[in-house]
């Protein structure tokens, strides 16, 4: 039975990705004749970043390396004080933590990096340099190398995937956590398996494992993607900001490596925590409004993980931290005030 199932999951996998594939064509297909005069795929050049990103008050850039990367990361707040480090999603980067940085440097030293592969960090070729365990180690390295040996983790989407994993680990390097918008491995893998719910919300996953066509479909109609994932939540300036970072060359291929080095049935899986033990608190924050993710994975997650709080921030969508950056802000103050 075994056998069979490592045979037909390749199978069903690639088949996904072939059918969402087919779907993405022909979009692309009606893109060309409503607008047979236009190149909708180039992306037009940004020789200089929006102010926004030249001139700001977030913190100050600074590059390290760690586990064999350079990795780019902005810090905020005086450094004799606790440690927070964030770590962003796809498609993001350092920026999406903006109201973080602020808010939280009055108390912390604050730290939200690029990850691997992500804006003016180190983008590997090797596939394998974005399988989850690899992220875990730089995280790790990061913090040590920074001299501490307890912070506070935040985390959101790719990130907060990445840090499951790295709290089933390395727990006791945790003071608290906060998780947002995204399961670990295993309860994702649960709920595609289990509901049509999940599975249906994750299409994109299997579209982002063929080659070259989802870099492709990102830049379309001037990497319009960004409009439609941050429009509502950004300015135009900071929308601008995102299409910046990824209109440079090379820089699509490496967020999307995350899905092709992990979504296979050869990924490593991730470390489950420890049952016996009272697990560091955590908090879970869900966005209401949130396309991608079921709000099934908090119960789940509160199943593995113990001492874990699960909340669902109103009125947000995926990007809780920058859809609602006050009650965001709001919740992680109150739970990281409790003793």
């Amino acid at each position: 039975m075994d056998c069979l199932k490592a045979t037909l999951m390749p199978v069903a996998i690639w088949a996904l990705s072939l059918f969402y594939s087919v779907q993405v064509l022909f979009y692309i297909a009606v893109q060309f004749f409503r607008k047979p005069h236009s190149q909708f795929w180039v992306v037009k050049k940004r020789p200089y970043p929006p102010q926004c990103l030249q001139k700001h008050d977030y913190g100050v850039n600074k590059l390290i390396t760690v586990n064999g990367v350079k990795l780019h990361y902005v810090e905020n707040g005086d450094p004799s004080k606790p440690l927070m480090v964030f770590v962003h999603g796809f498609p993001e980067f350092w920026f999406s933590w903006r109201y973080q940085l602020k808010e939280f440097a009055k108390d912390y030293w604050v730290v939200a990096v690029d990850m691997r592969g992500y804006g003016e960090s180190d983008k590997p070729k090797d596939l394998s340099a974005y399988e989850v365990p690899e992220m875990v180690k730089d995280i790790k390295e990061l913090v040590t190398a920074l001299g501490r040996k307890k912070f506070t983790l935040v985390a959101h989407d790719w990130g907060a995937v990445i840090c499951w994993d790295f709290l089933a680990q390395h727990m006791d390097m945790l003071d608290k956590y906060i998780f947002m918008d995204a399961p670990s491995r295993s309860v994702a893998h649960k709920l595609m398996m289990s509901t049509k719910e999940q599975f249906k919300m994750s299409w994109y996953i299997f579209f982002f494992k063929m080659p070259k066509l989802p870099e492709f479909f990102v830049r379309l109609n001037d990497l319009k993607m960004f409009e439609a994932s941050f429009g509502k939540c950004c300015t135009t300036e900071e929308v601008e900001a995102f299409k910046y970072t990824f209109a440079k060359k090379g820089a699509l291929t490496p967020p999307i490596n995350y899905y092709r080095a992990n979504f296979t049935v050869n990924a490593k899986r991730n470390v489950r925590p420890p049952k016996d033990i009272p697990h560091v608190p955590g908090l879970y924050l869900l966005g209401e409004d949130d396309r991608f993710i079921s709000k099934a994975t908090g119960p789940l997650l509160q199943k593995q993980f113990n001492n874990l709080e699960f909340k669902i921030v109103g009125g947000a969508g995926h990007f809780v931290q920058q859809d609602k950056p006050d009650l965001v802000n709001k919740i992680m103050r109150e739970f990281l005030s409790k003793k």
